[in-house]
């Protein structure tokens, strides 16, 4: 995988991790603020808290087999609760904690009666129809409220016209003091009488409201039978086990609290990761842009080196696991600096050897300009008498030496238009064996080149290739010059053409002096010389790098293998050849 696959992989697996994670935190604080909710009105009104929360904490089978957690058992158990499940044929398919006398079957009038009345026997009743299940269930929650029959008692054996009998109050007050409680006696909305241990009470209507619905938010826990014909109300107020200290809490609404305290925590989640992802690719970045600024100063040898080299990389050569998920962005700076340097080298190179071409190309235009301008003093001078053959000899010493110069400029013109591409090549439809018959023949024919031996081994079929006839005869010329110019008389120059899988092939060897490596590297390098020589040489320096561009704009290769006394072979490819 490379580090473009690897990169987006890995922040898309990481946008995805954080989507996911951000999800279950959701769901979590979801939950969580269920089971806060669920605790704080547990504490506040339990008996309400179980009859609300414990149809969705249940567990229904799909074989009907019903599960309640231990801690609904338990929490039932404390309030002195019981509960029964029944399914819609009446059935009671589950049970806890339920009176022995208690029927297993209700029938719709049952269940009718105890919609209404609340009542069960001696127990008061609250209900539930579940719709969630794919089946529905109904859920009757029992509790004895023995404070309340206890108050209800009172009423109906002290009380006379809504208020206190007199000949009675000190029994009333005997048994209000034994039960460690306080009783208010209301008429017309007034305080008109108060018995017992004196305790906190409310301080307004809805107070006393709320310590009858949410006793755990209140110091006392308050009972009322109301006497509709007296206009009185009996108020039974006891002290509260269970009340909460508001001291310690934030918000007066349970809710609220525990809604805020939910949303710090998914709020902190995400700051944690980001801070962490921060860190995870921030670090490595500030690398990155140290690296960079070292590269723009050319010290390439600085980068990932030393205290940096130590910071990303393990003793053992491994990349640190905070930094392995830019391992290739590291290996690429890496190669980067090398062949930056390499190039800066090779630049440094390239600017030695352009000056020493120039200074050949210098030499090789200097020699013959020598010899014409020798010439031309001679002539201007009038000094001596020519013959007509001298004449004839210096003028053709004239003629060579400046079209010797003419081809040298022109060689350098064109290395600098294939360089730019700014020639066009016009192939036509030859046959390969015919084409380079005739320019093996050529140099065959030459009679000055009589103490070389060429020869030519064509394909057994025609090998037809679709090239630029004058500019791969300049090629073809300007390899077999070189064959002869450089290597010693009786070499022999074997010329071969090879079709086959598609492939176009022209191999030119010879058993001459060969070339080392260092020579071979830089033979198709315009500004690279192997040798100076005075002697006349036709595109001397230049021939090889033409040659090599233009088999490319033939879309070819060209290739050299050579050793030093075993000869060289030379080699181009046409048409997708190996």
């Amino acid at each position: 995988m490379n580090v473009n696959h690897r990169l987006t992989f890995h922040f898309l697996a990481q946008l995805i991790i954080a989507f996911i994670a951000m999800f279950l935190i959701v769901i979590l604080a979801i939950i969580l603020s269920m089971h806060l909710i669920t605790k704080s009105e547990l504490k506040t009104n339990p008996q309400k808290a179980i009859v609300e929360n414990l149809p969705y904490s249940s567990h229904i089978g799909e074989d009907g087999q019903i599960e309640l957690k231990k801690d609904w058992q338990n929490a039932l158990l404390d309030q002195e609760m019981w509960v029964q499940i029944v399914d819609r044929t009446g059935e009671v398919v589950y049970a806890f904690n339920t009176p022995e006398s208690f029927q297993h079957f209700y029938t719709m009038n049952d269940l009718l009666l105890i919609e209404k009345t609340k009542q069960l026997d001696d127990y008061t009743v609250d209900t539930y129809f579940e719709t969630w299940e794919p089946l529905p269930y109904y859920y009757l929650f029992g509790h004895i409220e023995t404070k309340q029959q206890l108050l209800d008692s009172w009423f109906e054996v002290y009380s006379e016209g809504g208020l206190v009998r007199e000949d009675k109050k000190d029994s009333l007050e005997k048994e209000v003091s034994e039960h460690k409680g306080m009783l208010e006696i209301y008429e017309d909305g007034k305080l008109v009488e108060r018995i017992g241990k004196h305790l906190p009470v409310p301080a307004n209507t809805l107070d006393v409201v709320g310590s009858i619905h949410a006793p755990g938010n209140y110091e006392t826990k308050a009972y009322v039978v109301n006497d509709t014909e007296g206009n009185s109300a009996w108020v039974y107020h006891e002290v509260n086990d269970a009340f909460m200290d508001q001291r310690i809490r934030f918000f007066t609404n349970r809710e609220l609290e525990t809604f805020v305290i939910v949303l710090l925590i998914t709020l902190l989640v995400p700051v944690i990761l980001s801070l962490w992802n921060g860190y995870r690719y921030g670090k490595p970045l500030l690398l990155f842009m140290n690296w960079l600024k070292i590269v723009e100063r050319k010290q390439y040898e600085d980068v990932l080196s030393g205290n940096e080299y130590k910071k990303i990389y393990k003793k053992n050569g491994k990349v640190k696991f905070r930094y392995r998920l830019y391992k290739d962005v590291f290996e690429s700076f890496s190669n980067m600096s090398e062949k930056l340097a390499f190039a800066e080298q090779e630049r440094k190179q390239l600017e030695k050897t352009r000056e020493e071409w120039m200074a050949g190309i210098s030499h090789d235009l200097r020699t013959p300009l020598s010899s014409i301008q020798g010439y031309g003093h001679l002539l201007a001078s009038g000094q001596y008498e020519y013959t007509k053959e001298e004449l004839q000899q210096m003028g053709q010493v004239i003629r060579d030496k400046s079209d010797y110069m003419v081809d040298l400029v022109n060689d350098f013109s064109l290395v600098f238009q294939l360089k730019n591409s700014a020639i066009s090549i016009q192939k036509e439809r030859l046959d390969l064996n015919e084409f380079t018959r005739s320019m093996v023949n050529k140099y065959k024919d030459d009679f000055t080149l009589t103490r070389y031996d060429f020869s030519f081994e064509p394909t057994d079929q025609p090998c037809d290739v679709k090239i630029d006839p004058k500019w791969f005869a300049r090629v073809l010329d300007n390899l077999l010059s070189n064959a002869v110019k450089h290597n010693p008389p009786h070499t022999k120059v074997h010329v071969r053409i090879i079709c086959e899988h598609g492939a176009k092939i022209i191999r030119i060897e010879d058993n001459g002096k060969g070339m080392d490596a260092s020579f071979i590297d830089h033979l198709f390098t315009r500004y690279y010389r192997g040798t100076s020589t005075n002697a006349r040489a036709e595109g001397e320096g230049l021939g090889m790098s033409i040659a090599y561009a233009i088999v490319e704009l033939h879309g070819g290769t060209i290739e050299v293998q050579s050793e030093v006394g075993e000869g060289t072979t030379v080699c181009i490819r046409l048409h997708g050849c190996s």
